[in-house]
């Protein structure tokens, strides 16, 4: 899956199910489940990086997916900016 197919598929969902928290479900080659909600999208490289709750990653990888947020919104918000300026100097024409 590509990031823009993921992105469609997040901005697909019905209102409603955008309020739901993610859970991941992890299916080993023994069957063995795997649940967590340390869940982050590495954007730079295109990774989903789950870390189990008894693993030694699982705080730094939700403070890391905090971070991702972050810069995400960070990337919103200047995007937001530049469409608002755009539109200004378009009414001016």
């Amino acid at each position: 899956m590509k990031l823009k197919e993921l992105k469609n598929l997040i901005e697909g969902c019905h209102p409603e199910d955008l309020n739901n928290d993610v859970e991941a479900v992890v299916i080993s080659k023994k069957n063995k489940v795997f649940k967590s909600d340390s869940i982050r999208l590495d954007t730079d490289s295109g990774r989903i990086i789950i870390a189990t709750q008894d693993s030694e990653q699982y705080k730094l990888n939700k403070i890391n997916a905090d971070k991702e947020m972050g810069f995400a919104k960070k990337m919103l918000s200047i995007k937001s900016k530049k469409k608002t300026i755009a539109d200004i100097l378009n009414q001016k024409k």
